[in-house]
């Protein structure tokens, strides 16, 4: 499956793009935060968060959707 990762706010810094595709079989949200911490190790550092259709997936909910956004830590107000 391809899946286009959309990132957010600090994570375009640290990265230095808006957007990558990415060809996955079966994956986790977890499994997937692996990779990115894999891939972009300064983001071992943060707690991000992943969502899929417009909600913040849970660790062990699979990834479904073909569009993912990857937010940098945040806090609610």
């Amino acid at each position: 499956m391809e899946i286009t990762l959309k990132y957010y706010g600090k994570l375009v810094e640290l990265i230095g793009k808006t957007d990558e595709i990415l060809t996955i079989d079966s994956i986790t949200v977890k499994e997937l935060i692996l990779w990115l911490e894999n891939e972009y190790p300064e983001l071992a550092q943060l707690t991000i968060k992943v969502a899929q259709n417009n909600s913040i997936g849970l660790l062990e909910d699979p990834i479904i959707a073909t569009e993912i956004d990857v937010f940098p830590p945040f806090s609610g107000g």
